[in-house]
């Protein structure tokens, strides 16, 4: 509790005992329903890594969007792991020095631009899979997943630098403070640039693919339909929209906060919901995840298999008891049929004796 107190010494001033007991309540309660979608989705992403590590020892040809799939899965992944350190702390916050706070700061945003991007890369995938381009380096692309996905991750880097550098915490990078993944005593522009790299310039690429996906798509000459087509293409439409959802709920109350600490001069007094949009946040890559192993065809196949190679050994046990008991009864039926035998044959040699004795 010593430390939530000191936590109110960076708040607003108006942020009271009372209201920083409540907002620690508010952030307990979200955490524990989080834990759940947390164990959801790291089961889910062991069934994803098992499916690709036996894909690629067994070298089954994977299609572009399983490759993509699995760079996202991964991606989604690392957001989880990062979550851990931050519900440890909760409803407190990790106390380290301003540059370990950067530091965490910009390797967590790599994870997190490189999952927008992947999905873009996967809708350039579907607009452009059968209708191609005239341009010979797109089509270059197009024939080579590993490229788009060192290029998303080269871009997610590039962004993670550029919202690094508008990290303006005021401290000394020796002098401690609270630290989030987003860093409280992040300036303005550290918000409005994750903002524009993470959800903006996604959206806006998501939406001139998915313009030109749907005329291209009405032009084919496959004769397949748009529900068809999207139905084909569940998986990433149902994780699209839901990182989608999850991640501008996040960022809206990111940018409330910095308008806030930017007239007033302080923190926001509503902490609390800034910590459970954050695990919306992450919510959204646990069910990123368990979406994937639903709806994608290899995973789903992969987990099918997964289950029945670890069920198979109990089943063998369960048979070989069921022979083992048959084998056993039929064993003494025999051995009864034996004794049946030796005594009647016994009876049949005594009686010529007997009669011949009397003759």
């Amino acid at each position: 509790m010593s430390g939530l107190v000191n936590q109110s010494k960076i708040l607003h001033p108006n942020y009271s005992a009372e209201n920083l007991t409540l907002s620690g309540d508010i952030s307990s309660t979200a955490t524990y329903c989080y834990i759940f979608l947390a164990l959801a989705g790291l089961t889910a992403s062991v069934f994803i890594l098992i499916t690709f590590i036996r894909g690629c020892k067994g070298r089954k040809s994977l299609t572009k969007m399983d490759t993509t799939f699995f760079a996202l899965s991964l991606s989604d992944l690392f957001i989880i792991l990062y979550s851990i350190s931050v519900i440890a702390h909760r409803p407190g916050y990790l106390k380290t020095t301003s540059l370990n706070c950067g530091v965490f700061s910009f390797f967590f945003n790599i994870s997190y631009f490189n999952s927008q991007f992947l999905q873009v890369t996967m809708l350039f995938f579907l607009t452009f899979e059968e209708n191609r381009p005239g341009v010979a380096l797109l089509i270059k692309v197009l024939d080579n997943a590993l490229a788009c996905v060192g290029l998303t991750a080269l871009g997610s880097f590039l962004g993670s630098v550029f919202t690094t550098a508008m990290l303006a915490t005021g401290q000394q990078l020796n002098e401690s403070l609270y630290c989030q993944l987003d860093p409280l005593q992040a300036g303005p522009r550290y918000i409005i640039a994750k903002f524009i790299v993470g959800i903006a310039l996604p959206c806006l690429l998501l939406t001139l693919l998915l313009v030109k996906c749907l005329l291209l798509w009405k032009k084919s000459e496959t004769g397949m339909g748009l529900a068809a087509r999207l139905k084909a293409c569940s998986a990433f439409v149902a994780v699209a929209s839901v990182t989608l959802v999850c991640r501008i709920f996040y960022n809206a109350v990111l940018l409330h906060r910095t308008t806030l600490k930017y007239r007033l001069g302080s923190f926001s007094p509503q902490e609390a919901l800034c910590n459970v949009a954050e695990l919306v946040m992450f919510s959204g890559s646990c069910l990123s995840l368990v979406l994937i192993v639903s709806l994608h065809k290899l995973c789903r196949e992969g987990m099918v298999r997964t289950l029945k190679s670890l069920t198979d050994p109990c089943r063998r046990i369960g048979r070989g008891e069921t022979h083992r008991n048959i084998m056993t009864t039929t064993i003494e039926i025999a051995e009864h049929k034996e004794d049946t035998g030796s005594l009647h044959s016994e009876n049949l040699g005594e009686a010529p004796g007997t009669t011949d004795g009397c003759g």
